[in-house]
């Protein structure tokens, strides 16, 4: 082997470097020739640990132990300067040194352990207040007894992880700086009024002290010790009083302020306003990127509105995506303004992750004394007013009037018919064919709720459906669903109608549930169903998972049922999702065929949809066939079947039945 010819400084840092390296150190030497790593040397305590070398160079993966060499080979690849240290373990760590000689590198290896000492030990171990060791980077390594009994989490849970993924939001520039001034400044540093999330998600204020170890003028380790200060402090501590995720007001300092603020108003004669804020369809926001983001997001709103507000008001938030600003000193004018300064802000775009998300608001407004002299009551009547705004299409603000409390009752009340609709039969399917534009035949038809109740008549879809989406009793009211198109099938079979089949819509709420599947197999079973004349129809709204939406269309497609995709080009999914998904048919979203005799561009997205749809195989639907314009663009495009108001209106199956040939 050809010899190395360290020069002389190389063998001054080698010296350097030996001269800090404990005494007890295994030690090595290797040469990498390409991709071979050989070592040539080991010192006597490392034979003694894993053995003689059995000739002048050896393979290091065949010498030492694989946790050994797996880690050490890691750093090796890595090196990008002359030394370096890795951790094997808790408790020992690899230091190389490393000199270049043409194409030889030459690495010179320690291992030692890294000894605490049992002094240290004890204390980190038997100490009362709960200790956490973590890296300059905030990764943490180790917690002592103390810290696994306050918070309930095992080193599994933590170790590996950051530090950050326990501390509230409130509290993580807080403690990001505590760690960047430790490192910086090299010396203990103290920070006071800082949460930490226990295991059963409750949030703990605690003081935290920084102690930073240092081993040869570097931060190795930081030792965070944590003193539990909540039940000191739970009356007046910032915890208290604000919301955990976004550091806003919270309902007790809302409740507690207004008897202040009230009585600041009496004495100047002044009003004040109380206005609820809700970000319009959130919910949609987190079923399709997930919490995390919606939770960026709730941030960031806090963030917006607290600019612009918090020289006039206070901004609190009650729950979900609900906030409460108070406005004092409020005028019409001043009230209008901030409503619109709030709503504009809102709309501005949310970068997050790459991704571009927009959402508008929906407020209402109600005014100390006009409208109540308590909270409770202005906070009632402003979520009146708010419901005023989304029910007449969202993104507005509302004063609130009296006649609103009729209103709200009517929804509460509509609420509670709802729940017995069923029970009640008060509910009915009613039928709108889909044609071939070929034949003119009805050869499959859309089953469309309907709900006819006694107080309240004939109640539109489009304002029962969001009460049972709410309430969470879509996925009761699509059970009913499925299982009537499932008898009227059967109605059908028995009179010799085998050629129509009934296309049901699915909730996204429902698409998620576990037991649709074997609902649906059920139903099939029990009236003994064909199940190819059964259409499950999902909006895109409803697929935000790839991987569970893939698994339920797959237990669906298995039973032989003909799957669409309701209101397409209106979701939030990617085109992409339609090669991978066995999806049967799509139905183009009437918005893009209801002007399409007018508008040239709502025309050549119909055609794009269809020719994509037909070179993947799958069948197409027009929805919102309302002209003989709309039949001829159709068929131009090759679309083979449509459905809307030009062919029918829903109808109820009795009327249904007189132009269905019995074939």
């Amino acid at each position: 082997m050809k010899k190395t010819t360290l020069d002389l400084i190389a063998l001054r840092k080698l010296a350097d470097y030996n001269s800090r390296i404990d005494s007890n150190a295994l030690t090595l030497l290797i040469h990498r020739l390409k991709d071979k790593f050989y070592i040539t040397f080991a010192s006597d305590r490392c034979q003694k640990q894993f053995g003689n070398l059995l000739e002048d160079r050896q393979l290091a993966e065949n010498y030492l132990p694989n946790e050994v060499w797996s880690t050490l080979k890691t750093l090796l690849l890595s090196m990008n300067s002359n030394i370096m240290t890795k951790d094997i373990d808790n408790d020992h760590k690899v230091t190389v040194l490393v000199e270049q000689e043409e194409q030889n590198f030459y690495y010179y290896c320690t291992i030692h352990k890294e000894e605490q000492g049992p002094l240290f030990n004890a204390l980190f171990e038997h100490n009362l207040d709960p200790i956490v060791m973590i890296t300059p980077d905030s990764t943490i390594l180790n917690t002592n007894n103390a810290a696994k009994a306050k918070f309930g989490y095992k080193n599994a849970n933590v170790t590996g992880n950051s530090l950050y993924d326990f501390i509230p939001f409130f509290s993580k520039n807080a403690i990001q700086k505590l760690i960047e001034d430790t490192v910086a400044l090299h010396k203990p540093i103290e920070l006071t009024n800082c949460g930490i999330k226990t295991i059963a998600g409750r949030t703990l204020m605690i003081v935290v002290r920084s102690i930073p170890i240092i081993e040869h003028q570097t931060i190795s380790k930081i030792l965070l010790l944590l003193r539990d200060v909540t039940s000191y402090s739970e009356e007046t501590s910032y915890v208290s009083y604000h919301d955990q995720l976004t550091g806003a007001w919270n309902n007790k300092a809302l409740s507690e302020h207004f008897l202040n603020d009230i009585k600041i108003a009496k004495q100047k004669n002044k009003k004040i306003a109380v206005m609820a804020i809700d970000l319009d369809r959130f919910k949609k926001i987190n079923e399709t990127y997930g919490s995390s983001i919606g939770d960026h997001i709730l941030c960031e709103v806090v963030n917006r509105i607290s600019k612009i507000t918090n020289d006039c008001g206070h901004l609190y938030r009650q729950n979900g995506d609900n906030f409460i600003f108070v406005l004092q000193n409020a005028t019409n004018e001043r009230i209008q303004f901030f409503a619109t300064q709030i709503m504009d802000i809102i709309k501005e775009p949310f970068i997050v992750e790459e991704l571009e998300i927009s959402i508008s608001t929906s407020i209402g407004i109600s005014t100390f004394p006009n409208d109540g002299e308590n909270i409770d009551e202005l906070l009632r009547k402003s979520s009146q007013a708010q419901l005023y705004v989304k029910e007449r299409g969202r993104s507005g603000y509302h004063f609130y009037q009296n006649n609103m409390e009729d209103q709200f009752q009517n929804t509460a009340l509509m609420e509670a018919h709802l729940r017995r609709a069923i029970e009640k039969k008060e509910l009915i399917l009613y039928y709108q064919p889909q044609i071939d534009l070929e034949t003119g035949k009805i050869t499959s038809c859309e089953a469309l709720l309907r709900w006819q109740n006694p107080k309240f008549g004939f109640v539109s879809p489009g304002q029962f459906i969001p009460i049972a989406e709410d309430s969470g009793l879509i996925i009761e009211i699509g059970n009913w669903v499925i299982e009537q198109a499932c008898k009227q099938l059967r109605e059908w079979k028995k009179l010799g109608i085998s050629n129509i089949r009934i296309a049901v819509n699915i909730s996204p709420k429902q698409f998620k549930e576990d037991t649709l599947a074997s609902k649906i197999f059920q139903y099939l079973k029990e009236y003994d169903i064909d199940p190819k004349m059964l259409e499950i129809e999902i909006t895109e709204s409803s697929m935000t998972d790839e991987e569970d939406t893939m698994t339920i269309l797959q237990q669906l497609k298995s039973m032989g049922l003909i799957i669409s995709i309701d209101d397409f080009g209106t979701g939030y999914s990617s085109l992409s999702y339609i090669k991978r998904y066995p999806i049967d048919i799509i139905k183009i979203d009437q918005s893009f065929i209801r002007d399409m005799d007018n508008d040239e561009k709502d025309r050549a997205i119909a055609k794009t949809i269809v020719h994509l749809a037909h070179s993947l195989g799958l069948d197409v639907i027009a929805e919102g066939v309302e002209k003989e314009e709309h039949v001829r663009f159709l068929k131009e495009y090759q679309c083979k079947k449509a459905q809307g108001f030009l062919f029918s209106k829903p109808v109820s199956v009795e009327q249904l039945m007189k132009v269905v040939s019995l074939t």
